[in-house]
């Protein structure tokens, strides 16, 4: 595996990265052979590197403002209409207030607000029909901005923060449209605005450490925990960016590598990748035991040309590939391989392990924080399932081919795990990625067609229309199918799903039994269906039994039309849709306990042992 996991800027952020990487004693090697063996030397490396570091500031987040209406008064009515105005100034913003009483008897608005504007549905969609037609329409500004004012005409004046021209006069407009006051009487000050979401919050936390605050919804903001909710809910509106000096990533190797092979390997990748690039990298064994033999590299995103790395899929991929070939050069088995072409279930990213790590491991500096965030009942849902993403990627189950798009994939896939053993048969990866890409496949397979059967508009099921070039017999060809024969269709389609579960392993079985028993049902629904509307058909003259009906009857030694006939085509289907439903049952239960009893046979085995 190779895979990004990380950027930074700047010299702090980068050391920290690398630094990271030289935990547990681990030597690092740079690009040019020098070996890094304490923390220092991996400080002194990243500084000479910060020469070619990125100048551009991070994105103006979230900044905290004041806001004042010369005249106003602490008075319900004025309270009120400074509220306004902070509505109109901070419009298709996230923001928060707080509107404090000064011991003049004036009021002010304690303001804490996103800089980057929400871009409504209808905006989107106003802006796609004047790209349609052409028309130009002013653009709105995307996000407010802070800049630095002189205060005064020598070098060494002070400096203050101020909103830009345009959007100090957008927001002055809007007030004065909204409740009339005039724009010579309205204050706005902004302070120094701060990025990210760690900003948000502790800006959002500096305002309502007086009192409680109001946001753009009228909902509360009163505690740690109303705040934690808040930052969570508007980080996504941020549109944070930050600059990128250093790229972090890893690469991984299975349990039982040769490390000197690895190593030997992860060395030839990035001298041949990023050959005009500063990079750096350490190899970490502490979990050899658990599989989990990985090296780490930092690597400079600026080449000594000039250009940056901007990394995407398609260079992922090229990236694998290389990596593969120098491990094979190197004796290790290993072919660049995407998560689909694995049937490989998503794997986590580092935001699920944060989160787990700090609501299982508090952070010695931080543990009153860590705990009250592992005890929030707001963040068990959060919690809960980056743990699951965790557990699941570890244990890897076989992903299903839903989609056709997916199965496409998987058949790709497959033809060159094929391809693969063909070449070296002795391959044992390849050997298991063929058998796992085949079982996903026909899992897929089977879940297609129990959709398709499932489907009430299922062809097979309905009246054909033929068109004109087609033949009587052609049309003939595609009538209806009977009870009888829609129950058949039935028992195949349910021992070919007991068939395919009983190949997949304990963690992909139960999701594949759970969708495959939801479509046998939906399919046992119709047979009962066509079952009732051929008893319908069969109550009137006998002239209208179907024809496929006749020979099963006429061997039963009754005749057509009957009451005796009737009744017993209605027990017959109901016996076998019984039937069906039981085995069913019996299926799922049988394979429910498979895992039960492995565990107690490994339990005995101890014992015994």
């Amino acid at each position: 595996m190779v895979k990004v996991i990380s950027y930074a800027h700047g010299v702090t952020r980068a050391t920290a990265s690398a630094q990271y990487i030289e935990r547990d004693e681990v030597e690092l090697e740079t690009h040019d052979g020098l070996r890094l063996p304490d923390r220092h030397a991996v400080a002194e490396e990243i500084r000479a590197w910060s020469s070619s570091f990125e100048k551009r500031q991070p994105s103006q987040d979230v900044v905290a403002v004041r806001v004042q209406l010369s005249g106003l008064r602490d008075t319900a009515e004025d309270r009120e209409r400074l509220g306004v105005a902070v509505a109109a100034a901070f419009d298709g913003h996230h923001h928060a207030v707080r509107i404090d009483a000064q011991p003049s008897g004036h009021i002010e608005a304690r303001v804490v607000v996103v800089m980057a504007r929400t871009i409504t549905p209808e905006e989107k969609a106003a802006d796609r029909v004047a790209q349609a037609d052409g028309v130009k329409r002013p653009a709105l500004q995307t996000r407010i901005r802070v800049v630095e004012q002189r205060l005064g005409s020598t070098d060494d004046a002070p400096l203050r923060k101020v909103f830009d021209a345009r959007t100090e006069a957008a927001m002055k407009a809007r007030i004065e449209t909204t409740t009339g006051y005039p724009q010579h009487g309205i204050s706005i000050e902004p302070a120094t605005p701060g990025h990210g979401r760690d900003a948000l919050g502790q800006r959002l936390s500096t305002l309502v450490s007086k009192s409680p605050a109001r946001d753009h919804l009228g909902r509360f903001i009163r505690d740690a925990g109303d705040i934690r909710e808040v930052t969570r809910e508007w980080g996504r509106h941020l549109r944070s960016q930050s600059p990128r000096d250093t790229m972090h990533m890893v690469v991984s190797a299975k349990a039982g590598t040769d490390v000197k092979a690895f190593t030997n390997a992860v060395r030839t990748f990035l001298h041949q990748q990023f050959a005009d690039h500063k990079f750096m990298f350490g190899v970490h064994t502490d979990k050899a035991e658990a599989g989990h033999i990985h090296a780490h590299a930092i690597v400079a995103v600026m080449s000594e040309m000039g250009t940056k790395l901007h990394p995407g899929p398609q260079d992922l991929a090229q990236w694998r590939m290389t990596y593969a070939a120098h491990a094979r050069e190197h004796g290790l088995e290993v072919v660049a391989t995407r998560a689909v072409e694995q049937a490989s279930s998503r794997s986590y990213g580092p935001k699920d392990k944060s989160i787990v790590d700090v609501a299982t491991t508090p952070r010695p500096e931080r543990k009153e924080r860590d705990r009250a965030y592992a005890s929030d009942p707001r963040n068990a849902n959060l919690i809960r399932n980056a743990q699951e993403r965790i557990e699941t990627a570890r244990a890897n189950p076989i992903r299903i081919p839903m989609t056709e798009r997916e199965r496409a994939s998987v058949m790709e896939s497959l033809e060159r795990w094929r391809s693969e053993v063909k070449a070296t048969t002795e391959n044992d990866l390849a050997q298991c990625m063929l058998h796992r890409l085949t079982t996903a496949h026909e899992a897929g397979s089977i879940l297609k067609d129990l959709r398709q059967a499932a489907a009430p508009e299922n062809r097979e099921a309905q009246p054909h229309k033929s068109n004109a070039n087609e033949t009587s017999d052609n049309a003939m060809s595609h009538k209806p199918k009977s009870a009888a024969d829609m129950l058949l269709d039935l028992r195949v389609l349910n021992q070919k799903a007991a068939d395919v579960a009983a190949l997949l392993p304990e963690g992909s079985r139960a999701k594949f039994l759970e969708r495959a028993g939801t479509y046998l049902e939906k399919i046992a629904e119709r047979v009962d269906q066509q079952r009732a509307d051929e008893a319908k058909v069969q109550a009137g003259p006998t002239s209208q039994v179907r024809p496929s009906m006749a020979p099963v009857v006429e061997k039963a030694g009754k005749a057509p039309g009957t009451a005796t006939w009737e009744a017993q085509q209605i027990s017959d289907v109901v016996d076998r849709v019984t039937e069906i439903r039981r085995e069913q049952a019996e299926m799922l239960e049988r394979l429910a306990r498979e895992p039960r009893q492995a565990k107690e046979r490994d339990r005995d085995h101890e014992a015994v042992d």
